[in-house]
């Protein structure tokens, strides 16, 4: 969803979520599902914001550290910690963040354009939110991440389901010669 649709809506329905002291939220539209932090596997040579990948249902998801992305200082996991998994211009990545709190319906009025503007490539700030005496950082996932980003995370999600795919047949070769 574009910042100039978001102020056409009466009522824009976001999922909010933290990281470290700030709330953040996303269209619910762009959120598949929320889910609990699982082991992530390190591919070589990735971008410094993406943890790893995961394998969800049978997918290849990569998953990227909010904190990272958005440059806040690191923590550990916690019981709270989630992943998001987002649609991104047809491409499905995990956001890691700190807690997911709620599905808030902010009416158009209380949104209003962010006062600090990004270079095209990182601006990902839709506005900011009034909710409850909360501000709220509006995200695009659309421009979550620049073309360069979204190649290479398409590159690490390949090249992660080649090697599960090569390590399927080795063991499939292993059980055909324990038979024989």
């Amino acid at each position: 969803m574009s910042s100039q649709n978001i102020f056409e809506n009466e009522e824009l329905q976001v999922i909010a979520f933290k990281l470290g002291k700030e709330e953040y939220a996303t269209t619910i539209t762009s959120v598949q599902e929320i889910i609990m932090p699982q082991e992530k596997t390190k591919i070589p040579r990735s971008p410094e914001f993406v943890e790893g990948v995961i394998n969800l249902r049978g997918s290849i998801i990569p998953v990227i550290d909010g904190r990272k992305r958005f440059g806040l200082e690191l923590a550990k996991e916690t019981n709270e910690t989630r992943i998001m998994v987002l649609e991104l211009e047809h491409n499905t990545i995990g956001l890691t963040v700190d807690s997911v709190s709620e599905v808030i319906h902010l009416q158009s009025k209380d949104i209003q354009k962010s006062p600090v503007t990004a270079d095209n490539d990182h601006d990902f700030i839709l506005g900011i939110g009034k909710y409850d005496n909360r501000l709220i950082i509006l995200l695009d996932p659309a421009n979550f991440l620049n073309i360069k980003e979204i190649e290479s995370i398409q590159s690490i999600a390949q090249a992660a389901e080649n090697i599960r795919h090569l390590t399927s047949v080795v063991e499939d070769e292993k059980k055909e010669k324990v038979k024989k």
